[in-house]
């Protein structure tokens, strides 16, 4: 099983020691911030973000919160 640590990876991030898009370290920030707590300017986050990350972003917090029967569709409709 593959297991992530959250805190290390978004620390290796801010330092520049881990190669990626903008759009991967959005992703990643918000992951950290979910999975472990770090802290994360969610504003900063989410500007950028393609439909499709975003629509990920918002399933894994909706997820997070507990709605897991809840999805949303890329445009915001439910599913």
């Amino acid at each position: 099983m593959a297991s992530v640590d959250f805190e290390e990876a978004a620390h290796a991030l801010g330092a520049g020691m881990l190669p990626c898009s903008g759009g991967e370290g959005r992703v990643l920030r918000i992951a950290a911030s979910i999975a472990e707590g770090v802290p994360v300017d969610l504003r900063e986050a989410v500007t950028g973000l393609d439909e499709n990350n975003a629509a990920l972003a918002a399933a894994a917090v909706l997820h997070a919160a507990g709605h897991r029967a809840l999805r949303m569709a890329a445009g915001g409709e439910r599913r």
